[in-house]
């Protein structure tokens, strides 16, 4: 029996619509999915140009076999979406996504293309939401596969997840976009950003989470992020405001296990943070190692350390952190740093595992969060630690490769039994 609806099949006056027109054909046929092959036959080229969004509906899967998909330019949209149907109330569970696999073979690549400027600092006076700049979107979808994929040329983060249960990301490659743009705002592609507000394309995340994500494991993550690699960030405001919450169902990130993140990132590769009444818990990570690429050790790039391998908590985005009770049975094992410190903690937190970390560079091996004072240039000049609470926390076995590196700093740390 036939399983997937080729596109080159479903021919249609764009490749968006090619792909649309396949998937919708797979479900009146009942079949389990549709296949986007290197060569499109439209064209004539190994490319294929995504105009409009593609929406995924439950029970499908999309096979990118060896191809190449690039957003169009000058576009404001997701690539994929798994977006359940939702009011500025939110969504219930009866109206879920369910059994959505995306899944590449050899090549396959998604690929944003020419940047389009939106940022999180014009979104609103263009009118515009960012979340349109997030390559895959994916809300209130309950068993969800992606794997075997690059995702390079992210615009803002590469994959979003809202309400995502009963999921797995494997494989996945990222190559973020990191060239300079200068005071007049003419891109220089082929230069690196000598301080901050030179970078491109900002924010540019590999994998969040963000509010009512549960039961999710995450491995293999490799490249290049600009910003995060993988974060589970529970604050909530943004998705409320957008109708993104689903009547009925927890709104806290839970039971996520992450294995095998070996990238460059500039923030950090991996990143906890709930705030505004949102719990963390049972969070096992092993196996992060934080890499210096040739983007990141060029002399003129600045900063050239990302500040964590793992962090837990900010100072920056709410007055109203999680505390010891909300972020809770949080370990993180196995951990291969390059960064300025291997696990910095902020905020509160409980039971709470630190085990084999290997500092190969920066000033420690557990640290909290430092933050920074900048000068007019974007450069880090002096710096505070922030106030980190630890209830039975345990930090043991540390090798401290780094000339000059300390396992841990207790400057505003509060230890409680």
């Amino acid at each position: 029996m036939k399983k997937y609806v080729n596109v080159n099949d479903t021919v249609r006056e764009n490749d968006s619509k090619s792909i649309i027109a396949a998937i919708a054909e797979a479900k009146e046929l009942g079949l389990g999915g549709v296949v986007i092959p290197r060569l499109n036959k439209r064209t004539g080229e190994e490319r294929w140009i995504i105009e409009e969004t593609i929406d995924l509906p439950s029970d499908i899967e999309v096979l990118i076999d060896d191809a190449h998909l690039v957003l169009a330019t000058g576009k404001y949209l997701n690539m994929f979406r798994a977006v359940a149907e939702h009011t500025e109330q939110g969504s219930t569970v009866d109206k879920a996504i369910r059994n959505v696999t995306l899944r590449g073979t050899g090549r396959a690549t998604l690929d944003g293309g020419e940047y389009n400027g939106l940022g999180e600092k014009n979104a609103k006076s263009w009118g515009l939401d960012i979340y349109l700049n997030t390559t895959l979107l994916f809300f209130n979808v309950d068993g969800l596969v992606v794997e075997n994929l690059s995702v390079i040329n992210q615009r803002w983060w590469g994959i979003t997840n809202v309400y995502v249960r009963n999921a797995r990301y494997s494989n996945i490659r990222f190559l973020a976009d990191f060239s300079r743009v200068d005071e007049n705002g003419v891109h220089h592609p082929d230069e690196y950003p000598e301080r901050y507000g030179e970078v491109y394309v900002k924010n540019a995340d590999g994998i969040d989470l963000r509010i009512g994500c549960h039961d999710f494991l995450i491995e293999n993550i490799t490249g290049f992020t600009e910003d995060d690699s993988v974060a589970l960030t529970a604050l909530g405001t943004g998705e409320k405001k957008r109708g993104m919450v689903v009547e009925g169902l927890d709104s806290d990130i839970h039971d996520v296990k992450i294995r095998n993140v070996v990238t460059d990132s500039y923030c950090a590769n991996v990143r906890l943070l709930g705030g505004n009444g949102h719990k963390l818990y049972n969070i096992d990570i092993d196996g992060v190692a934080s890499l210096l690429s040739d983007k990141r050790t060029a002399d003129h790039c600045f900063d050239m350390r990302n500040n964590s391998t793992v962090r837990i908590g900010d100072s920056n985005y709410t007055t109203d952190y999680s505390g010891v009770d909300d972020v809770k049975n949080i370990s993180i094992r196995n951990i291969s740093s390059e960064a300025s410190c291997a696990v910095t903690l902020c905020n509160g937190m409980s039971d709470l595992l630190i085990e084999n970390v290997t500092v190969n560079g920066g000033y420690a091996a557990v640290s909290p969060f430092r933050k920074y004072v900048k000068n007019g240039n974007d450069k880090r000049e002096s710096y505070e630690y922030a106030a980190a609470t630890l209830k039975n926390c345990v930090i043991k076995n540390i090798n401290l490769a780094s000339s000059g590196a300390v396992a841990v700093i207790e400057e505003g740390v509060e230890f409680i039994d």
